[in-house]
């Protein structure tokens, strides 16, 4: 084991195998000056967000309040409603299925 670890660090060593070109660092910083831009754009694009978010929230603050005031009170019931729907499409119904003998029953009755 000791052997394996002594010979990787003979083989390897630790010295670093990558290296500066000479005079890099010296115009370095005028090229990264050059690279970036005299006047930058995106000021104007954060002055409107914090408008964009008082908008948004003003939007849903309308519609909630909307929302909760047109909701129906829960203590009207809606049956008579439906009753009504159903007692029609009941009598619909028996007065689809009337044949001429039932006229003629209701008839004799009258």
């Amino acid at each position: 084991m000791m052997n394996e670890e002594k010979y990787l660090e003979e083989r390897l060593s630790k010295k670093n195998p990558f290296q500066v070109p000479e005079g890099y660092f010296d115009s370095f910083t005028e090229q990264v000056m050059r690279q970036i831009p005299e006047r930058q754009q995106g000021a104007r694009r954060m002055l409107l967000r914090p408008w964009m978010y008082a908008a948004a929230c003003l939007v849903v603050i309308v519609f909630s309040v909307a929302l909760y005031f047109s909701k129906i009170d829960p203590d009207t019931p809606e049956l008579p409603q439906v009753a009504v729907t159903e007692s029609y499409i009941d009598e619909a119904a028996d007065y689809a299925m009337i044949d001429n003998t039932d006229i003629y029953a209701c008839l004799a009755e009258n």
